[in-house]
């Protein structure tokens, strides 16, 4: 449905529920090594069309930072993300997930 807006500026951000690349994005403490769900083929077909970069990816190339914990898989993974235009990108200035005591994810300040 996006792809029909024909926006010339993207911004979008939120818990995806799945992660980009499982090597980067997934890490687990189990011997079974459970690898999480990895986002759907029609996301990253729209990311491509929409020419979108992952913004704390980009500024964080080989890092390996989680947004989630999962106590039932005790597995750690960064499935919120802030996805935005090729274009935008030099517009921000800094992105960081932070931590969160409380909840269940951890915050992303951009």
């Amino acid at each position: 449905q996006i792809v029909k807006l024909d926006y010339s500026n993207i911004y979008m951000m939120g818990d995806l529920n799945g992660i980009v690349d499982g090597k980067l994005d997934y890490k687990t403490q189990t011997t079974t090594k459970r690898i999480r769900k990895t986002l759907p083929k029609s996301f990253f077909r729209m990311i491509e069309e929409l020419n979108l970069k992952d913004i704390w990816r980009e500024r964080n190339i080989n890092e390996k930072h989680y947004t989630f914990y999962s106590n039932r898989h005790a597995s750690w993974s960064r499935i919120d993300m802030v996805w935005m235009s090729a274009d935008l990108l030099c517009t921000i200035q800094d992105i960081e997930i932070g931590t969160s005591i409380w909840a269940d994810h951890n915050p992303i300040t951009v």
